[in-house]
């Protein structure tokens, strides 16, 4: 693939409320960082680094009633190792972790969610530029300890196609997981279109965004960004409705706002955005309960580096 061409992201889905697990907002991570417009084909980065913490304001969590106000806090953090296996084709193995920290109401959903999972990759790669991938995250996802109730293998794979030289690009693919409680296995597709040099148009979910680059190192932009994931909460006697214990829940965050990013290199750069959640969402699928808060701002930092 050219060095021009801009990867997209992967879109989860045809709603942007539909995918909403971990699998598909960190395969997207990994599809959002392989190309980049801005730098030549080079070598080949063989170690990937990631870390990145978002804090969103307290605002008021409701199911039908109020439960009292909610803020939260997001934390992950990533590295993996690519092993040249032949050609043009890479093993990637590494280890992630996520977190997110909630603060306490009367409503009776965690207090905190987080997850522990590898991260092995095959891909093929040209350049930074990486053309198809099989991704899975073996891993626990969990309210608090992990166990085999809350052991998951999300798996995602993908590929990304030409349709114009150097402007518009499509990602098609699927990704499949365990723990998603509304949809196991979900069709991916995604579009990137690079009118000139200083704009892009990421038509892509989960951080659909445009973007304007003024130099080299520096982007501006404004769009959307959508996190979460799906995980097992802990056995509780007490907790009311029954239900809840031991459940399954998909948290999700939806956002809007702008920011900017920083790079020292092609290969280091700093994020750094803010914006509203427009919502966050704990739901419990399969026990028919859900809680959402109302609107509050957010501010999110990220550090990538690739070496």
């Amino acid at each position: 693939m050219k060095k021009c061409a801009l990867l997209l992201g992967v879109v989860t889905a045809i709603s942007c409320g539909i995918l909403k697990a971990q699998d598909a907002v960190s395969a997207a991570r990994e599809v959002r960082s392989l190309v980049d417009p801005r730098r030549d084909a080079g070598p080949t980065p063989l170690d990937l680094f990631r870390v990145e913490s978002s804090y969103v304001f307290s605002s008021q969590l409701e199911n039908g009633t109020g439960y009292g106000k909610q803020d939260a806090l997001q934390s992950s953090i990533e590295y993996s190792h690519r092993f040249l296996l032949t050609g043009r084709i890479y093993l990637r193995a590494g280890v992630s972790y996520d977190r997110f920290d909630f603060g306490s109401t009367g409503a009776p959903v965690p207090d905190h969610l987080h997850s522990l999972a590898g991260v092995v990759a095959l891909e093929y790669v040209v350049g930074k530029d990486v053309g198809a991938f099989l991704q899975v995250r073996p891993g626990y996802y969990a309210e608090g300890s992990f166990g085999s109730s809350s052991f998951d293998v999300p798996i995602t794979l993908g590929r990304i196609f030409v349709l114009q030289q150097d402007q518009l690009f499509l990602f098609v693919g699927a990704t499949a997981a365990f723990l998603r409680a509304d949809y196991p296995v979900l069709p991916l597709a995604g579009l990137v279109w690079r009118p000139n040099e200083q704009w892009s148009v990421f038509a892509v979910v989960p951080e659909p965004r445009i973007t304007y680059s003024p130099s080299r190192n520096l982007d501006l932009w404004v769009g959307g960004q959508l996190v979460g994931g799906s995980f097992r909460t802990d056995h509780d006697p007490n907790i009311q409705p029954r239900s809840l214990s031991g459940a399954v829940v998909t948290y999700s965050e939806y956002r809007a706002g702008l920011g900017v990013e920083f790079r020292w290199t092609d290969t280091v750069g700093l994020n750094i955005g803010g914006g509203y959640a427009l919502q966050r969402r704990f739901n419990f699928a399969r026990a028919d309960e859900s809680y959402e808060t109302k609107p509050a701002p957010y501010l999110r930092a990220a550090f990538k580096a690739e070496f």
